[in-house]
């Protein structure tokens, strides 16, 4: 049958579509807007990604370090932070590209995942900069590439690429900013980078002219007071780093160290047995690791450094801070700069990362083999490693914490964590010790490395524990 124009079977809507449609139609142009909106931030984050991200390292190697990159590194240090101090009107810093790529050297040899280096010539600064990024980032590399200009009116940033993207001035600059900012906070990054006067370049060095940067101290002491109220407020999660816990044990070493008055001073290992004995007492209902951790971080400060407690933002009671006339002798090896050695190392294992206390120790080794040094030591390598392993041994949670608590909660001799260290090279100055090593990276410096390693391995006390330090 023919329906009748008009009725509802035959109405169709404006587009030529039936009435009853149009909803659909709604729905899905709704949904495909929502979808790219949802889209299009992932979309431009992957370009972003594959923009900044690349596969090769623009800094293929940052160079070996040596007893010249050494010296050059705390050198410059030593400039910048005295002429910071002098609080002048005016100021100048000046430094080679070598002094430069000697920090960037350094820095790669901690931060193993760092390359960087600095050409100066008389029209640019180049620093050049990649960054390894781990395989949960979409690996590859963040390189980044900065120039500078000889400039009489102040800090000239000419370029910033990161990756393959450009950034212009303004944002570079404001870029650079941001970052010293976050790190010093109260926008102090500002204020240091408005203070550079002039840049200056020639052949191969650069000079900045500074005004004065009032307030350094007042700034420093505003870094620490942000970095201690991100410990306080948990921003490290459950950590060792309890004062009062630190405090109990710096308390027994004081104990141990009134029983020697009288005798002669004793090894390390004489304060290592009533320590290891109170860490397993409490371990009994506690936590193996958080003891050791504490137990050896007094130890650190109490044998080795004392500014270790401002490092680790303890701030111990001044009372429990002093320190027995008869603990300055004690040694281990039978030498007193073996013991701090060994402390040290294993404190600041507990404050940092593996790579950067194995730098830090090799470092020192290096400017030991400087003018006014006592030359490059094997022997002290060998008490930073055995550092690093006891501290790694203390605080490992599978086994490795209760073993060691066990085995020295005793009377414990030294040779249970210590290596036999008498026949290794010593006292080298610089030229001796280029001309048989060839610096850090060489095969013959890696073979005395080795072989200082499989010594340390020898120890009771590390068992099958052995984590490899690089």
């Amino acid at each position: 049958m023919f329906e009748k124009p008009g009725s509802k079977s035959s109405r169709q809507s404006y587009d030529g579509q039936p009435s009853g449609s149009r909803k659909p139609v709604k729905k899905r142009r709704r949904s495909f807007f929502i979808a790219l909106i949802l889209i299009t931030p992932l979309a431009l984050l992957l370009l972003l990604a594959c923009l900044v991200i690349e596969r090769e390292p623009l800094v293929v190697e940052t160079e070996v370090p040596t007893v010249d990159s050494a010296l050059r590194a705390r050198n410059l240090a030593r400039v910048v932070l005295d002429t910071l101090n002098e609080r002048r009107e005016t100021a100048s810093i000046t430094a080679s590209e070598d002094d430069l790529n000697a920090v960037m050297t350094l820095v790669g040899r901690g931060a193993k995942s760092f390359s960087g280096k600095v050409g100066v010539t008389p029209v640019k600064m180049i620093v050049k900069v990649s960054v390894r990024l781990p395989p949960i980032v979409l690996g590859g590399y963040l390189n980044l590439k900065g120039e500078l200009l000889p400039d009489e009116r102040g800090l000239n940033i000419n370029l910033v690429k990161v990756g393959k993207l450009g950034c212009p001035r303004p944002l570079a600059l404001a870029m650079v900013k941001g970052l010293i900012n976050i790190g010093l906070g109260n926008s102090e990054g500002t204020a240091l980078m408005e203070s550079v006067q002039s840049l200056t370049l020639t052949r191969k060095t650069v000079t900045v002219n500074l005004r004065s940067v009032p307030l350094l101290k007042e700034r420093l002491k505003r870094l620490q007071v942000f970095l201690s109220r991100m410990r306080d407020i948990g921003q490290w999660g459950d950590t060792p780093w309890d004062s009062s816990l630190v405090g109990r044990y710096y308390g027994r070493l004081l104990e141990t160290g009134r029983n020697f008055q009288g005798v002669p001073p004793p090894s390390l290992a004489s304060y290592l047995g009533p320590l290891f004995r109170l860490a397993r007492e409490r371990s009994a209902t506690g936590d193996p690791v958080k003891e050791n951790s504490a137990a050896l971080l007094a130890l650190a400060i109490y044998l080795g450094d004392p500014r270790i407690d401002k490092l680790a933002g303890l701030n111990l009671k001044p009372e429990l801070l002093g320190r027995s006339a008869y603990s300055q002798g004690v040694h281990l090896g039978g030498r007193q700069d073996l013991r701090l050695h060994f402390v040290i190392s294993a404190g600041l294992k507990l404050l940092t990362d593996q790579g950067i206390s194995s730098a830090i120790g090799e470092f020192k080794e290096l400017l030991d083999a400087g003018r006014g040094g006592s030359g490059f030591s094997f022997a002290d390598l060998a008490a930073d490693r055995a550092g690093i392993r006891f501290a790694e041994t203390a605080a490992d949670p599978n086994g490795g914490a209760r073993r060691l608590q066990e085995l020295l909660a005793g009377n414990p001799a030294e040779h249970l964590f210590f290596p036999p260290v008498a026949d290794l090279p010593e006292n080298m100055p610089k030229n001796e010790f280029e001309q048989r090593y060839k610096g850090v990276n060489s095969a013959t410096y890696s073979g005395m490395v080795r072989d200082i390693d499989r010594r340390i391995d020898r120890c009771p006390a590390y068992g099958e524990t052995h984590i490899e330090i690089k």
